[in-house]
């Protein structure tokens, strides 16, 4: 049930009565817009509003916003034109880090579609061109591969380059392909060169019928040796380029604010890039910055939480840096999902921190001020998240070290227990949502089953976006782009599918929808997750996330009234133009 936060239906008097001092003082507004306006306050619309000094200084009827109409006033009427809505939140993504390869003169891209001799020659060619320090590659799919069992070893990229790292990541970046001074360097092998026995993820560890390694390296093992093997040697001028680039691209798909979910992964380059450009007035969206921490010793967690800590102090205001980023589990489909019902093998993936070690580290976390926001795909992973959270909500109602209930954070959420949704919402979690892998084509749903990489349970139930909302829990919405496994980015291809069940790519066959009982019911709910629960997620819902008097005019205009148009013909939504505080950042 939406919450009833604003009705437009009242008097323009009355309305006017509710305004801030600035909009009872009848001071002429820098922009007034007509048309059909969602607020995201509720589901009731308004006609028109007024805007001055960035901010929102009248929301109601055309006739109430007249006496807000100067000489030198804006005015934009799109009534009967489509719709206008706050900006979108992108909840996690990784647009940043994806700009700031397409940038670097070190990175390889590959495709889904890619054998193993092309991605051998694309590294080839690379190579060729220049004298890199290291390549990094990403793009391959795991699950084409490995039903042809043709994965690139360490000695064929050795043959290629073998005296700087080589690590090429798969499209959801929970596999790697390396080389052997990748492997050497990152200082998992022992002096035989196999794994060392005492190496923590050694069973993600690809290895042959002698016990050597491969060069296919699996969720934290790729992860940690990616971090000690890949140093990029581009100068800082990358990282600036890369959020200019990212925010012009959310913009012009109408969001105002991302989640950027790989802000550490090489360093705090990217956070004192943000900093230093919002301090420069040049940031057109609000950024949250998370600090990726792995579980690999004792002390280097310790490390890690103290170096979110540290991050944090690039913060300003619109640069978020209070998130501790951690992974409880892979994925469901490839075997590396924490499942509570094994798989046919018996197998039910693992766990990557245990209910202790992440309540510790989430009672910590949240002490210093920081959110928790944890990958979890399986029932297992969530349910032991969830154990963590709420030890460390009981502790801070006993203690009160936040003001208010933390907003602790998980992230894709295949599937959920039961038991765990009413915690969800009781601990005031967010689940960020990931219903755009709500579609499966026949190919890839035949392959995860021959796979036995899960049991059969859950290809009958995914990412429960609707259950989420009837137990009255925090939902926001994201792509993880660019790991959407061919997904859209834009909000409003993501709504289609959230609608329907069914991807809209004409290069995929998926004519029956995956699973439908968890598809929206009410758009409107689907847009609220989009709007004010975005600004919820990243601590902004009383400035932003709304349309609101006394809030930021951060919003979009579209081509298309997304709440009552043919179901089918969402993914079309076009965004015209895009307001952050007020000022045009995009026009189509």
């Amino acid at each position: 049930m939406l919450r009833k936060y604003f009705v437009v239906c009242m008097s323009a008097v009355a309305l006017a009565c509710c305004l801030s001092a600035c909009s009872s003082q009848k001071d002429h507004a820098d922009m007034v817009v007509y048309g059909k306006v969602f607020t995201s306050e509720s589901e009731e619309l308004a006609e028109a509003f007024a805007v001055k000094d960035g901010k929102y200084v009248f929301v109601g009827d055309s006739l109430g916003v007249q006496e807000y109409i100067g000489e030198n006033t804006e005015i934009i009427d799109h009534t009967g034109k489509g719709m206008i809505m706050a900006g979108c939140t992108e909840g996690h993504g990784h647009y940043l880090i994806a700009n700031f390869m397409r940038n670097s003169k070190s990175t390889v891209f590959l495709s889904p579609k890619d054998g193993s001799r092309d991605i051998l020659e694309k590294v080839a060619q690379k190579v060729s061109e220049s004298e890199p320090t290291y390549v990094f590659g990403f793009g391959w799919s795991f699950t084409e591969l490995d039903k042809h069992h043709d994965f690139p070893t360490k000695e064929q990229i050795d043959a290629i380059i073998d005296n700087v790292p080589v690590y090429l990541s798969d499209q959801e970046g929970h596999k790697g392909l390396v080389n052997s001074y990748c492997l050497n360097h990152s200082g998992i092998l022992d002096e035989n060169g196999k794994v060392r026995d005492d190496f923590k993820y050694k069973s993600f560890v690809e290895v042959d019928k002698d016990g050597y390694p491969t060069g296919l390296l699996r969720e934290q093992a790729g992860t940690y040796v990616r971090s000690h093997a890949c140093v990029p040697d581009d100068d800082d001028s990358i990282w600036f380029k890369a959020i200019e680039d990212t925010q012009y691209l959310m913009n012009s798909m109408g969001y105002t604010s991302a989640f950027e979910a790989w802000g550490n992964q090489m360093g705090t380059y990217l956070f004192e890039a943000a900093n230093k450009m919002d301090a420069e007035g040049r940031m057109t969206y609000n950024l949250s910055l998370s600090y990726e921490i792995e579980n690999i010793t004792p002390e280097e967690t310790e490390r890690g939480i103290q170096g979110a800590v540290d991050a944090m102090k690039y913060s300003s205001k619109h640069v978020n840096a209070n998130v501790l980023k951690m992974f409880e589990d892979g994925t469901c489909e490839t075997g590396s999902g924490y499942n509570m019902v094994p798989a046919a093998d018996g197998s039910n993936g693992r766990a990557i921190w245990s209910p202790e070690e992440l309540s510790e580290i989430t009672v910590k976390a949240n002490r210093a001020g920081l959110t928790v926001h944890v990958h979890t795909m399986g029932d297992g992973a969530i349910h032991n998240v969830m154990d963590a959270y709420e030890y460390a909500y009981n502790v801070n109602q006993k203690e009160h070290f936040s003001a208010e209930p933390v907003r602790n954070q998980m992230v894709h959420m295949r599937t959920v227990a039961p038991e765990d949704f009413d915690r969800l919402a009781k601990c005031n979690i967010v689940c960020v949502s990931g219903i755009h892998w709500h579609w499966m084509n026949e190919s890839t749903l035949a392959y995860f089953k021959s796979s036995n990489a899960m049991n059969e349970k859950y290809f009958n139930e995914a990412y429960p976006y609707q259950s989420f909302l009837d137990h009255g829990i925090h939902t926001t919405i994201h792509t993880d782009a660019p790991a959407s496994s061919g997904s859209p980015k834009d909000p409003f291809g993501i709504m289609q599918i959230a609608c329907t069940g069914v991807l809209v790519n004409d290069e995929v066959n998926c004519p029956v929808p995956f699973d439908t009982k968890e598809c929206v019911r009410n758009r409107a709910d689907f847009l609220r997750s989009l709007t004010i629960e975005g600004a919820y997620e990243t601590y902004r819902e009383k400035e932003r996330g709304s349309i609101l008097p006394g809030k930021y005019a951060d919003f979009i205009i579209i081509d298309k009234d997304v709440l009552t148009c043919d179901v089918n013909d969402i993914h079309e939504t076009k965004v015209l133009k895009t307001f952050f505080e007020g000022k045009c950042v995009y026009e189509l």
